[in-house]
């Protein structure tokens, strides 16, 4: 059983989970593992800023951008709800809720009730949205080339794993982060 990390004991807990997670990870010093870490924060960084730059090259914000690209992936196979494009973005409902709610304004999406469940809502790009996006194309190939050049698919496979890992066990240690008492 594991010490929860609270703050009084965060000094030694830290230097505990370090050591096991580069037990796990013989290959990796503390000082490379570190590194990882703090290049990781700093890709994640820069790749949010670039996305709030593309929005604001077309005159949204970065989490209007990332909904309108969502639904231009995610409604090839059928509707998409709120529920399902919450999921896929990991954020809140009320959240993507307020940002369709902006893009129905904008008139880049439409909202409609949902065949299968009439308390639900069912969003599809508009012919503005869809223009939009398709109008950006050039730029985000040539954006994703310089990202990714050099990349092989193999590569990029091994790092989505690795992405996805990531999303799932932060949620896990945010939720046991919460579930603690508070030091006051």
């Amino acid at each position: 059983m594991t010490t929860p990390l609270r703050p009084s004991h965060r000094r030694n807990q830290k230097k505990a989970v370090t050591k096991r997670t580069i037990a796990g990870l013989a290959e990796l010093s503390d000082a490379e593992f570190r590194e990882f870490i703090a290049e990781l924060f700093a890709a994640a960084a820069g790749m949010q800023a670039l996305r709030r730059a593309i929005a604001r090259s077309i005159g949204l914000s970065g989490a209007e951008f990332a909904v309108l690209l969502a639904i231009w992936r995610l409604e090839r196979p059928g509707p998409i709800g709120i529920k399902g494009l919450a999921e896929h973005l990991h954020v809140s409902g009320p959240h993507i809720t307020d940002e369709v709610n902006r893009l129905v304004r904008l008139r880049y999406l439409d909202k409609s009730p949902d065949p299968a469940d009439l308390r639900a809502l069912s969003l599809k790009l508009t012919k503005r949205g869809s223009n939009l996006l398709a109008s950006l194309a050039p730029t985000l190939d040539e954006i994703n080339g310089l990202l990714f050049e050099g990349m092989t698919g193999e590569e990029m496979r091994a790092q989505r794993i690795l992405f996805r890992r990531l999303i799932e066990r932060s949620a896990v240690c945010i939720n046991k982060l919460q579930a603690q008492p508070s030091e006051e």
